[in-house]
């Protein structure tokens, strides 16, 4: 379990990395040759057909070698107009659009769009709206027990897993470094909308060969309108 946590951790690092560079991606400007990319096109309204403007559109491919329990990775992504439209480009494959929001004060559940196959480069897939439903949001309060030393770090991955077509989705959420203040490693983590999460943390060594010198995971759902309070062992 260790190997394959710490697998996933780089991976989705990677992934994140990879939407950070903008030098040779579909958008090219640093002289090299982009790969062949379409676009995507579509609206994102809330629950009474009002667009949402400022919203974080994703589009992400699934891995894992159980079919049952896919881990998502962010490839591409846009933002929403004051339409609540997006228009961005994607590298030809397969992908599924990934909306996770709060536009002002309110949270949205999880959105994640059927699946979308970009073909052909220069070509539009056009007509992906979607939908988000408002919810009350929910709170996690999480303690790290025991702390890590002076030449130790942890970091704290979040992820919610989403239900879709038989299939658990683990979509990350946030990746931490907890700091230790006042002789406790506390983590707030308000306003996520409510479902079933799981934690995942390693702690490893700052020296040396930065060897990994303890892992700990838990499974929780945070309910709407409440605050889910942990506490994570770490042997």
């Amino acid at each position: 379990m260790k190997r394959k946590r710490a697998s996933l951790l780089a991976t989705w690092l990677g992934f994140g990395f990879l939407v950070g560079l903008t030098g040779c991606g579909p958008n090219s400007n640093c002289g090299c040759t982009p790969a062949p990319s379409g676009v995507v096109q579509g609206h994102v309204t809330d629950g009474q057909g009002h667009p949402l403007a400022g919203v974080v559109v994703s589009a992400v491919q699934a891995s894992g070698s159980d079919p049952s329990q896919q881990y998502i990775a962010a490839v591409t992504m846009g933002t929403t107009g004051s339409d609540g439209a997006f228009d961005f480009p994607v590298y030809l494959g397969s992908y599924r659009l990934l909306v996770r929001a709060q536009v002002s004060a309110t949270v949205f559940l999880p959105r994640l769009g059927p699946v979308l196959e970009m073909k052909s480069a220069g070509t539009a897939v056009a007509g992906l709206d979607l939908e988000l439903t408002a919810t009350t949001p929910a709170s996690l309060s999480l303690a790290i027990s025991p702390v890590h030393g002076a030449q130790q770090e942890d970091t704290l991955m979040l992820e919610q897993i989403l239900l879709q077509d038989g299939v658990n989705y683990h979509l990350p959420v946030a990746n931490l470094k907890p700091a230790v203040v006042a002789g406790q490693e506390l983590v707030e983590i308000p306003n996520q909308p409510p479902g079933t999460y799981a934690l995942s943390l390693w702690r490893g060594e700052t020296t040396g060969t930065h060897a990994l010198s303890g892992t700990a995971q838990a499974g929780f759902t945070l309910v709407a309108g409440g605050v889910t309070n942990l506490i994570l062992t770490v042997p």
